[in-house]
């Protein structure tokens, strides 16, 4: 193969490693495997969740998030990932998808849509997220759709975020 071939084709190879960390983060928070979860994750890493879009500094923060999320995450959850756009800049790249989930939040059947934009670093052969946004569009009951009010079920970190501007 000539150059420009073995240029596209690692390209290729890293596009779909990162398709596959941002798969493997998936599974790990719908089976709430905070172990797995973390290990995605850089030693130096960020989480900002929108609403309200604080930002969590440094790798203990990230993962108290997570760890109490784990603790009042939905009861079933499933979300896809789909529309994922990758930029690759030498060691480091750029993705964004969004995501779909449903899943039984308190007895209630939901629908949730919002999209991911991480930050990631290849760390000796493996990308690591160095900063995850996950940006929330709306949290709804299944039964009353997504058309006007956009969190009509107001996820944890939603009312932890308005009691901390209070």
């Amino acid at each position: 193969m000539g150059q420009e071939s073995d240029r596209m084709l690692r390209e290729l190879v890293e596009k779909e490693n990162i398709r596959d960390l941002v798969h493997r983060y998936c599974w790990a928070v719908d089976r709430a495997d905070l172990e797995d979860v973390m290990a995605l994750f850089h030693d130096s890493c960020d989480l900002i969740v929108s609403p309200p879009g604080r930002r969590r500094e440094g790798r203990d923060a990230v993962e108290r998030w997570y760890g109490r999320y784990m603790r009042h995450r939905p009861v079933v959850l499933r979300h896809l990932i789909h529309n994922q756009v990758i930029t690759l800049d030498g060691e480091r790249a750029f993705s964004k998808s969004y995501f779909d989930a449903v899943g039984d939040l308190r007895g209630e059947s939901i629908v949730v849509a919002g999209f991911y934009e991480d930050r990631l670093l290849r760390v000796e052969g493996e990308w690591k997220f160095t900063e995850k946004v996950i940006g929330t569009d709306f949290m709804v009951p299944l039964h009353e759709g997504w058309g006007g009010e956009k969190f009509k079920v107001r996820p944890w970190w939603y009312e932890a975020e308005s009691q901390l501007k209070a």
